[in-house]
């Protein structure tokens, strides 16, 4: 039986985004999405699709295993 894993990567994209100093608006820019789904994904009140996580990922220029750590809930 193949699990699927529940990810939430609010926390890690807040502080890279803080990190870098873009506000929701200029990552969302950055990023290709809207800044609704931007502020859904950092509330962690939506799983994001893997597409949204590579886009992240590049418009903060890290790998998307950053975004991804330490937030697989069993």
């Amino acid at each position: 039986m193949t699990t699927i894993e529940i990810v939430k990567i609010g926390r890690n994209l807040r502080r890279l985004r803080e990190d870098r100093l873009l506000t929701q608006a200029e990552l969302a820019e950055r990023a290709g999405i809207a800044l609704s789904s931007l502020v859904r994904i950092e509330n962690d009140q939506v799983d994001p699709r893997f597409s949204s996580i590579r886009k992240l990922a590049e418009a903060l220029d890290t790998d998307p295993r950053e975004l991804t750590r330490g937030t697989r809930n069993d």
